[in-house]
């Protein structure tokens, strides 16, 4: 019985050893896997460093293009100066958030997209420019956006005809105040509203004159007749003028204002004859 209790402690000792020499190989195959692994990353890596430092030097990574797309008013020339880069710099080294904000400081950017094209190597600029919606008459004429922004002083070269807004004061309008720029908001509400409109479209408008007090009077292109609106509900107040537009129109001579301030109706002032002109002035 003792001899084979030591037979079998011998068998287990010798099984153990193996099993702790297998472990160590193993272990040791598994470092020897990584360690290979880690080597050729950094090898991979040095090449693909000095491979790009290269390039560079060799001049393959140098801007070989610079591309405007989607400028109408803005021309290509205005905006490569802004952009400030040439044939020498590197594409890889561009910082294109910094050509973006260059880009912003143009008057009818209104957003711009900048990105490499590595194929051809070329950087590729998307510009999405401002749409203006009026004109604003303060010390000068200046171009509305859509947000309401005052974006740019009107020029000869802009060939822009719009509606122009009126009534309000240059430092009302520079600094910011809230009810200029809530003037400048319900006028361009009203010509998008009018946009959709067949009978009275914004064609038909040649000024609207914003007040603090009255709200907003339009002015008609032919024969500049005031069309009272007042603030708000501009809706329901162009249906009801559109009703009586065929009526009116032989009559717009003769017509001193409309005024839609009154619900559900369209109070028109006539003009005073002459001969009571004279009669009241004797």
């Amino acid at each position: 019985m003792l001899r084979r209790n030591r037979l079998r402690g011998k068998r287990k000792l010798r099984q153990l050893r193996r099993r702790k020499a297998g472990g160590w190989r193993v272990s040791v195959g598994q470092l020897a896997k990584g360690t290979l692994t880690l080597a050729v990353l950094a090898s991979l890596t040095f090449l693909g460093f000095t491979g790009y430092q290269y390039l560079e030097r060799s001049g393959h990574l140098r801007v070989g293009e610079v591309r405007v797309e989607g400028c109408m008013n803005a021309t290509e020339e205005e905006l490569l100066k802004l952009v400030k880069a040439n044939l020498r710099d590197s594409l890889g080294h561009l910082d294109l958030p910094e050509i973006t904000r260059r880009l912003s400081r143009h008057p009818w950017v209104e957003k711009a997209k900048v990105r490499r094209d590595w194929s051809r190597k070329a950087v590729i600029i998307e510009v999405q420019e401002r749409m203006p919606q009026a004109l604003i008459l303060l010390d000068d004429l200046y171009l509305v956006d859509r947000n309401g922004e005052v974006f740019k002083k009107a020029g000869f070269n802009d060939q822009i005809d719009l509606p122009v807004l009126t009534g309000l004061k240059n430092q009302e309008v520079w600094k910011g105040d809230p009810q200029a720029l809530e003037g400048i908001r319900q006028a361009l509400d009203l010509l998008q509203i009018l946009k959709k409109r067949k009978i009275f479209t914004p064609l038909e408008v040649s000024e609207i004159h914003v007040s603090r007090r009255d709200g907003l009077t339009l002015f008609t292109l032919n024969g500049g007749m005031p069309i009272r609106l007042g603030i708000g509900e501009f809706e329901d107040k162009i249906n009801r003028l559109e009703k009586v537009l065929p009526d009116l129109q032989r009559r717009f001579p003769d017509v001193e204002y409309l005024d839609l301030h009154y619900s559900r109706k369209v109070v028109a002032k006539m003009k005073e004859p002459e001969n009571e002109k004279s009669r009241r002035s004797g």
